[in-house]
């Protein structure tokens, strides 16, 4: 048993094969349709929830699990007797952190670590999957979080939307609204990292958004973690995924559809990569890209 455990939430996207063999701990959060709220992954299915999206789009919202919920998962992972790392997607994007910080309190100080990863969906996964392995070649608790740090540096997220509706909706990006309703038939590409959604393109929809994916994904390579993401769109994703997997480890790429959660603010038909760079800083290598 590792002597180091991981935490994280369903915002991660990790696969459950993963999760179920690193033994890394999975918060699961809660989508609400009107006064209905659902688990992700228990209580709907990732394909349930994206069609009801269309059809709900107004009332269709997410929430944090309370405090209590954050506290038995450490308990669970052994805390305080075993020190607990729990990873999470930065305040500015969800309340996820924050509670994950409040419930730390209950223990002796050190023994509960929460960290602002700066990322989302598997780019948050990656880092979590790789605390969990080094965990197992156990080193100490700063040497995890020193490991976080270098890759959030190397790590990235970028995806070409179907519209900037949902995202403008969200209010969680500013400049996001003013083009709301304003582009026909072009997809908005967007980087996430650092803890910022930031645009990196306009591209046509159809070839031109999946290319730009393949260009982005081969300005970061060697890789280290490659993942395809997508939102209800599997057969773009496979696609995808075959453009992109002789840039992978081992030529294998982890595809997911991605969590309610984050598809609340991009919508359906959402294409994407998480990478991890194995050598230069993500930020370096996607300029001019």
């Amino acid at each position: 048993m590792a002597l180091v455990r991981i935490v994280t939430d369903s915002t991660a996207d990790i696969p459950d094969q993963l999760t179920g063999e690193l033994g890394i701990g999975v918060i699961h959060d809660y989508i609400n349709f009107g006064v209905q709220s659902l688990r992700d992954k228990v209580d709907i299915s990732r394909t349930e929830f994206y069609h009801r999206l269309t059809m709900e789009p107004e009332t269709t919202k997410t929430s944090t699990p309370g405090v209590g919920a954050f506290e038995a998962m450490y308990r669970v992972m052994g805390a305080p007797e075993v020190p607990v790392i729990s990873l999470h997607p930065p305040a500015r994007f969800s309340g996820l952190y924050g509670a994950a910080q409040l419930a730390a309190k209950a223990f002796p100080e050190g023994r509960v670590s929460v960290i602002d990863s700066g990322q989302i969906s598997m780019g948050m996964g990656w880092m979590a999957v790789a605390a969990a392995r080094a965990a197992k070649l156990y080193q100490g608790v700063d040497d995890r979080i020193d490991m976080r740090s270098g890759m959030q540096q190397r790590g990235r997220s970028c995806a070409a939307l179907a519209t900037f509706e949902f995202l403008g909706r969200s209010g969680r990006v500013s400049w996001a609204k003013a083009f709301v309703g304003s582009l026909l038939n072009v997809r908005p590409l967007i980087q996430v990292g650092d803890g910022q959604i930031i645009p990196l393109d306009r591209v046509r929809a159809g070839r031109r958004a999946m290319a730009r994916l393949v260009e982005l994904t081969e300005a970061m390579a060697p890789l280290e973690s490659l993942a395809v993401l997508h939102s209800n769109w599997p057969e773009c994703a496979d696609e995808l995924g075959r453009n992109v997997a002789r840039l992978s480890p081992e030529n294998h790429v982890t595809t997911v559809d991605v969590t309610p959660v984050i598809g609340v603010h991009v919508g359906p038909k959402g294409l994407g990569i998480a990478a991890v760079s194995a050598k230069q800083p993500a930020t370096r290598a996607l300029v001019g890209a």
